[in-house]
């Protein structure tokens, strides 16, 4: 065979490795690079659940506070403290 032909030939073999190697790289980066997702995601859910508890605790607090300031203003309407 001729100079040229390995040339050809370890150019070609070169190229499908680098080509290989990349796809096997990106599979293994895609396999941690999802799990991390997958914990932020989880994270992100439970976040999402505090936050709506905070909320309903929020929601819960500035109904007493309506209330206990409707009766203290019907209390002075009572009496006659307008």
């Amino acid at each position: 065979m001729e100079a040229k032909t390995f040339l050809y030939l370890g150019i070609a073999l070169g190229f499908i490795a680098g080509v290989i190697l990349t796809v096997v790289i990106m599979r293994i980066r895609s396999l941690f690079v999802s799990s991390e997702v997958r914990r932020l995601r989880q994270e992100k859910k439970v976040l999402e659940k505090r936050l709506q508890e905070k909320n309903r605790h929020i929601d819960e607090m500035m109904g007493h506070a309506e209330k206990l300031a409707q009766d203290f203003e019907r209390r002075r309407l009572e009496k006659g403290d307008h």
